[in-house]
C-alpha cells in the first residue's frame, strides 16, 4: 500500500514522519482523508472533543482498506475510533451504520483498534485516539 504518490507530488517521506500535502503537520493522508494519531490518553468522549477542536472527529474507517491502513499505522498501541454501540447496533460518528464483515470483539459501548482487531471497551477507560477529516483541497 502506497501512502503517497510521488508521480503527482502528493507527498514527501522523511525518516521520522509522513508529510502529505493537504493535511496538517503530523497528520497522515490517504485517499483524501487525513488521520491524526494522538500521543495523549483520554476517555472516548474526551477524544471526540479533542478531535473536534482539530476540526475532525474520531476516526471513521468505512471500508476494509481504511481499516487495514489504520491497523498498520497503530502498531503495538490501541486507539479509540469513532465507532460506538447504540443499542444493539454499531454506528460511526457520522451516524452511518457499521456494515463491515470485520467483527468487533466484546459487547462494550466504545470501540478501539488494537492488535489489528476492533475491540470494545468501557468508554471511560483512557487510551490514545485517532482523528480523521477530509483532506484540504490542494
Amino acid at each position: 500500500m502506497n501512502l503517497w504518490r510521488s508521480d503527482q507530488q502528493q507527498g514527501i517521506h522523511s525518516e521520522d514522519s509522513w508529510c502529505v500535502l493537504g493535511c496538517p503537520h503530523d497528520w497522515i493522508g490517504y485517499k483524501g482523508v487525513c488521520y491524526y494519531f494522538s500521543r495523549d490518553y483520554s476517555m472516548w468522549d474526551q477524544g471526540q472533543e479533542r478531535c473536534s477542536e482539530l476540526n475532525a472527529s474520531l476516526a471513521i474507517a468505512q471500508d476494509e482498506e481504511a481499516m487495514d491502513l489504520l491497523s498498520r499505522l497503530c502498531g503495538n498501541f490501541s486507539y479509540w475510533l469513532g465507532l460506538r454501540r447504540r443499542g444493539e447496533r454499531l454506528h460511526w460518528g457520522d451516524g452511518s451504520s457499521y456494515s463491515s464483515r470485520v467483527p468487533v470483539l466484546g459487547n462494550s459501548q466504545c470501540v478501539y483498534l488494537a492488535d489489528r482487531r476492533f475491540k470494545s471497551d468501557n468508554c471511560s477507560n483512557s487510551r490514545p485516539y485517532v482523528c480523521s477529516k477530509a483532506q484540504a483541497p490542494l
